[in-house]
C-alpha cells in the first residue's frame, strides 16, 4: 500500500507542461452506483492492561457486501480555490459474522465459537473539503483537499429461523475526522482520462453493541467501544466523455481503515461497568462501480 500511494504521488508530480485549454471543468457533479465489500474486525483482552488473555473475545464480520451508491461534487469558485462533497451508502444483504472467546494468551484455548448471520444493515460516508487547483491544463490536472469526514455502519448478528430465531443483535461503529485527499485527472486520448485519488484519514472511532439475548447486559446499549485511528483510501475510475459535457466511466476503490488500542466498556443490568481494553479494530474492503458525470 504505502509504495501504490507513493506511486501515485510521484505520477502526479511528474507532469506539468501548461496548455491553455482545462482538462477538468469549473462544476463537476457525478452519480453512481456498483458493490462493496469489507471484513471488520475486533478483539477484546481481559482486563484494561491487555492481559488475562491478551485476546479474550473477537468478533469477525467476513465478505460484508451489497449495493453501493454515491454522488459527488466539485466547484472551482475562485481562481484556484474549490470545494468539493461525497455521500455514499451501501445496503448490506450478504456476509457471515464470527464470535470467538479465549481461555488463553494469542487465540488459544478456545472456550465459545459461533457463526452468524449478518446479511442486514448498512454503511454511509461522506466528506466535505476545500482545496485549491494546483494543475489544471489539457493533458493533467491536480487538486488537493482537506475537510472532515464521517463514517456510520450498522453491522448486525443474527440468526435463522432453524438456529438462534431470536437473535438480532447490532454493532454500530462510528469513525469522523479530518480527511486529506488529492485528486487528480490524466488524458489519455481524446476523450478518455484517468482519473485517481487517494484520501488519507485521521479518525476518532467510537462504537456501540447490542447484545440481545444476553439478559445480564443492559439495552440497547450493551457496550461501548472508544479509540483513535486512521484510514486510507485509494481509487482510480476511467472517464469517457460521450458528450461536452457528459461522460460516463467505470472504476473501483480500496480501503483500509484501524485503530490503535482503545478501550471496552460493559454496562451490566446491576448497574456495575466493566472495563477492559479494545485491542483494534480492523475494516478493509473494496469497491467497484459504473456512472454519469456532468461537468461545466
Amino acid at each position: 500500500m504505502k509504495k501504490f500511494t507513493g506511486f501515485l504521488m510521484l505520477m502526479f508530480c511528474g507532469i506539468g507542461i501548461l496548455h491553455a485549454q482545462s482538462v477538468d471543468q469549473k462544476l463537476q457533479v457525478a452519480v453512481s452506483t456498483g458493490y462493496q465489500q469489507e471484513n471488520f474486525h475486533w478483539s477484546i483482552s481481559g482486563n484494561i492492561s491487555g492481559q488475562n488473555p491478551n485476546v479474550l473475545s473477537e468478533l469477525k464480520w467476513m465478505k460484508v457486501g451489497g449495493q453501493n451508491v454515491a454522488a459527488s461534487a466539485s466547484y472551482n469558485f475562485y481562481k484556484g480555490f474549490a470545494v468539493y462533497a461525497d455521500y455514499s451508502r451501501q445496503f448490506i444483504s450478504t456476509g457471515t459474522v464470527n464470535d470467538s472467546d479465549y481461555g488463553s494468551d494469542n487465540r488459544t484455548n478456545r472456550t465459545y465459537n459461533e457463526t452468524f448471520n449478518a446479511n442486514k444493515g448498512n454503511t454511509r460516508l461522506w466528506h466535505l473539503g476545500a482545496g485549491y487547483v494546483i494543475f489544471n491544463n489539457d493533458r493533467f490536472s491536480l487538486t488537493p483537499y482537506v475537510g472532515y469526514s464521517e463514517s456510520k455502519e450498522n453491522l448486525r448478528l443474527l440468526g435463522s429461523p432453524n438456529s438462534n430465531p431470536d437473535l438480532n443483535s447490532s454493532y454500530t461503529p462510528y469513525w469522523k475526522g479530518g480527511f486529506l485527499k488529492i485528486n487528480s485527472t490524466i488524458k489519455l486520448v481524446n476523450k478518455l482520462a484517468f482519473k485517481a485519488d487517494v484520501t488519507y484519514h485521521q479518525l476518532g472511532y467510537t462504537s456501540n453493541g447490542n447484545w440481545n439475548l444476553i439478559t445480564s447486559f443492559q439495552h440497547p446499549v450493551s457496550y461501548h467501544h472508544n479509540a483513535n485511528g486512521y484510514g486510507i483510501n485509494v481509487g482510480g475510475k476511467l472517464n469517457y466523455n460521450i458528450m461536452p459535457h457528459l461522460a460516463v466511466y467505470v472504476g473501483g476503490t480500496y480501503f483500509n481503515w484501524q485503530t490503535g488500542n482503545g478501550t471496552d466498556q460493559l454496562y451490566l443490568n446491576s448497574g456495575e461497568v466493566d472495563k477492559t481494553q479494545l485491542n483494534e479494530v480492523v475494516r478493509n474492503g473494496f469497491e467497484v462501480y459504473g456512472g454519469l458525470s456532468i461537468s461545466y
